[in-house]
């Protein structure tokens, strides 16, 4: 509920969410397809985009903070927001890979995590 009153919720189970995520987008233009997003209720900008991977594959992981990188380029937000990739356990590289993919994207602020680790860092969030 805390969540609800700064944020607002959009996720892929009730639309399909496309990033860039702006008037006129056309399909082929899409570059990325996050599970969630939420929104500023003050300012209506995108503050988080949190993505769900349940296989640790290394390539998909750096290929999403790319795509979302470009995506949220191209839609020309004022602010960068925060990508948040849960994998469902951890592995052996994830913090190098999270240091290096954060030191390569322009557009956005990356994190990577695990499905434990996320549970805190989301209701951090609240406060």
């Amino acid at each position: 509920m805390a969540l609800e009153r700064k944020y607002r919720f959009l996720n892929s189970n009730r639309k399909r969410l496309y990033l860039p995520y702006a008037p006129g987008i056309k399909r082929r233009e899409i570059l990325s397809n996050p599970d969630i997003l939420l929104q500023s209720n003050t300012t209506d900008n995108i503050e988080y985009i949190i993505e769900v991977e349940y296989q640790v594959n290394c390539k998909k992981i750096a290929g999403i903070a790319v795509m979302t990188d470009v995506a949220v380029g191209q839609m020309g937000v004022k602010s960068k927001p925060k990508l948040m990739l849960v994998a469902r356990k951890s592995f052996p590289n994830m913090e190098l890979m999270q240091n290096e993919i954060q030191a390569r994207v322009r557009n956005i602020r990356f994190s990577l995590y695990d499905s434990s680790d996320f549970i805190s860092k989301i209701s951090s969030l609240i406060s």
